[in-house]
Formats: C-alpha cells, structure tokens, sequence
C-alpha cells in the first residue's frame, strides 16, 4: 500500500483503528506500566480513554459532525463546516499525537502530562452542555463521557491529588491549561461556522 492510498485509508478508518488501538493499549498499560510507575499510568490512561469516547462520537453510533453542523450552527444540510477533514485533523492532531506525546513527556516530568485528565474531564462536561443547549436528551459521546471520561478523570485527578503529584483539585494551572486546550475546538468551529453560513 502506497503513503496516498494509506493516507486515505486512515482518514476513512481512523476512529475504528482508534477503538482497536485503545483495546491494546488499555492492557499493556495495566500490566506494563502501572506496576512501575502509577503516575505515569494514569496520565498514559487518557489516550486509549478519549479514542473510546472518539468511538461513541464517529462510529458506534457516530454522527457528531452532522449533529453539530445541524443542532449547534443549525446548519442547512447543504453546508457541513464541521466536515470529514475538519474532524480527521483535529482528532488525529490533538488525540492521536499531542495527548500521547504530552503523556510519554511525563515520564521525564509529571508536569508535561497533568493537564490531560482535566482535558479529558471537561471534553466530557462539554457534551453535557450540549445536551442541555439543544434540549436532547443524546449526542454522540455523551454515554463514554458520563460513564469513562468524567468518572476516570475525575478519579485520576483524586490519584494525583492523593498521592501529592497536585496540591489542589482545582486551583492549579493544569485545569486552565485543560480548559483552554478544550476551548480551541469551538474556536475553530466558529471560524468555520462563519465560513458555512458564507455558503
């Protein structure tokens, strides 16, 4: 298989080989990493843990795209800003690179990797605002954040604060750095908002 023809293989599949990837790497982190280092653990944790809620978003059931550009930019069906690409490099980006970069990182220095249970924390708050926005009682990711990404960051976070690798649930620069990292999606989802009413 040629790079292109991989390349588009990928972005067509890329959140079913990330339920797959999580599958793996839940395990391998259990038995390989948690015994030695606990702290590195729950950081390398977040990873597989938002490709399962990636999951929920883009396959079983999917649609988040479409839900968004009809239900939040209330969007025609003819303008799709929220589209394949969009979705394809911000996942791939911020997911598939930055959060396991920043995780590797900590096993230098905690401190590359403490933001990532409060991103994940409130990426899944972020889909109960959607539901109460648009007054549905479902969004894709909703169930994986209530039931993985809330309760596991919430719990990882609790870990850290226990074992004084953070000094405060929330008054600390990790949970800003979260929260912005989080609210560059919906900027970007502006950007583009303002580029498909255009169209």
């Amino acid at each position: 298989m040629r790079v292109v023809e991989y390349y588009k293989w990928l972005k067509r599949e890329w959140a079913k080989v990330g339920f797959i990837v999580a599958l793996f790497l839940l395990p391998i982190l259990i038995v390989a990493v948690r015994p030695h280092d606990y702290i590195l653990f729950i950081l390398l944790l977040q990873t597989p843990l938002y490709m399962l809620h990636e999951t929920e978003e883009f396959v079983f059931p999917g649609g988040f795209g479409t839900f968004f550009n009809r239900h939040i930019f209330k969007l025609p069906d003819t303008a799709n800003p929220i589209d394949e690409n969009f979705i394809f490099r911000v996942n791939i980006g911020l997911i598939w690179l930055a959060l396991p970069i920043f995780g590797l990182l900590s096993s230098v220095d905690y401190v590359y990797g403490l933001w990532l249970p409060y991103f994940v924390i409130i990426a899944g708050v972020f889909h109960i605002g959607l539901a109460i926005k648009t007054r549905r009682f479902y969004n894709p990711g909703l169930i994986v954040s209530l039931t993985l990404n809330i309760p596991v960051g919430c719990w990882s976070v609790y870990q850290l604060v226990n074992r004084g690798v953070l000094e405060s649930y929330v008054l600390n620069i990790y949970l800003l750095i979260g929260l912005v990292v989080n609210l560059t999606l919906p900027f970007m989802g502006s950007i583009l908002y303002k580029n498909g009413l255009k169209k």
